[in-house]
This record gives structure tokens, C-alpha cells and sequence, in this order.
């Protein structure tokens, strides 16, 4: 593939980005951050702390790095969370840390509140940038937390959020796992030995899906 020249992104999606996200397209949310909830009447000291929650909408959303797909706890922990905010009203979102903020994932998430002009403020907020093409591509590209790494459940729970989501993530987390194991020569390492993503990266991919900033085809 040709490089091609574009603006570099200054950032990418992350805890602190997803509340700004939130609070663009959302903001009759009046969305707060690091709310605790103690959920052990006889300890106090066992509590759950949301990075961002909107009473007024009662939804809670949750930034889930590396650690909610290879590790058993976290991840048996965030079924007994989701269920624990379920039963208070609260419908609970989560953002994986390898997606990123194109056009189809905003519209698919932010439903009705989303507009090309609050995306655009969005993208120049988060990643510094004026073009949807010039954002960080959704997937992996330097990070040593890939997902070979990953636990059976987190590999199962990532094919099952990729089926929710527009075809065109698929096609951008497939390319950049590609990318990533051409550039270091060992899938081993990116996608260790899960059947389900090695089956992935055989996905014919569209190029119309791929017009992003992929940091492996724009190193300096």
C-alpha cells in the first residue's frame, strides 16, 4: 500500500477522551467521572468506581484497556459489575481500548446524537486533527498488549463485539493486526495461538474501510 501524506494524530481514544466524547455528543448527559458505588453494605472500602456515568440518563460507561480481555478476574469481576448496575437501572456501555473514533463507530454508539459537526469537534478535540482519515486506525500499533496475550473469554467477547459493530471496524482491527505482524514478523506474538483470530486476519479486506492512520505504513 502507498503511503500516503496526511496530518499525524496527537492522541488517541482513551479514559480521559472517551469522557470528552461523551460530553460533545452527549451533553445534556451532565456526565460525571470516578463515581464510587459501595456495593458491600458491611465494608465500605469495597466499592466500584465508574470513569463515567450520567445520572440523568442512567447510563454508566466503562473504558476497558488490556487487562478486561487476558485476565479471569477482571474479567469475572465485570460480569458481577455489569449485573450489579443493571440491577440499580443503569445501562452499562463499555469502549475497548482498540477502538478508536471513526464515523461509523460514533454513529453506531451516539445513535441519534450524533452530527457531522459534533464529530468534527470531536476528532480536532481527541486526536488533533481536521479529517476522519487522518484519526489512529482502530486496532494495534505499537503496544506490546495484543491480542495474543488475551484469555479465551476476552478472544470470544472481542469476535462478539466486532459482530455488533459496523463491518467497518472489522475490516480496520483485521488490517491493523496484519500490519502488525508483517511488521514483526511473528504472529506468535499478536495473535498467539487462538484459532478465532487466526481465522480473522483471513478476512479479504475492503479498502474502502482502511483510509486511516495506521503508525506501521507512517513511520518516520
Amino acid at each position: 500500500m502507498v503511503k500516503k501524506e496526511r496530518e499525524r494524530p496527537t492522541d488517541e481514544m482513551s479514559e480521559k477522551n472517551l469522557v470528552e466524547a461523551l460530553k460533545i455528543f452527549d451533553p445534556d448527559g451532565n456526565w460525571e467521572t470516578q463515581k464510587r458505588f459501595s456495593y458491600d453494605p458491611e465494608n465500605k472500602r469495597k466499592f466500584y468506581k465508574v470513569d463515567a456515568i450520567s445520572e440523568t440518563k442512567k447510563i454508566v460507561w466503562e473504558y476497558d484497556g488490556p487487562n478486561h480481555y487476558n485476565d479471569t478476574w477482571k474479567f469475572h469481576r465485570d460480569l458481577e459489575r455489569d449485573s450489579y448496575f443493571a440491577n440499580l437501572g443503569y445501562k452499562m456501555e463499555r469502549w475497548p481500548y482498540f477502538y478508536q473514533l471513526t464515523k461509523d463507530v460514533a454513529k453506531k454508539i451516539f445513535n441519534k446524537n450524533f452530527s457531522d459537526e459534533k464529530y468534527k469537534d470531536a476528532i480536532k478535540k481527541i486526536y488533533g486533527v481536521d479529517s476522519e482519515t487522518s484519526i489512529l486506525a482502530p486496532g494495534w500499533h505499537t503496544t506490546t498488549f495484543t491480542p495474543g496475550s488475551w484469555i479465551e473469554k476476552g478472544v470470544d467477547r472481542f469476535i462478539r463485539r466486532l459482530e455488533e459493530m459496523p463491518k467497518s471496524l472489522k475490516h480496520q482491527i483485521t488490517y491493523s493486526l496484519i500490519l502488525y505482524i508483517e511488521s514483526v514478523g511473528n504472529p506468535f506474538l499478536i495473535i498467539g495461538d487462538h484459532k478465532k483470530l487466526h481465522d480473522l486476519i483471513k478476512l479479504k479486506i475492503d479498502k474502502k474501510h482502511i483510509d486511516y492512520y495506521y503508525s506501521h505504513l507512517y513511520k518516520d
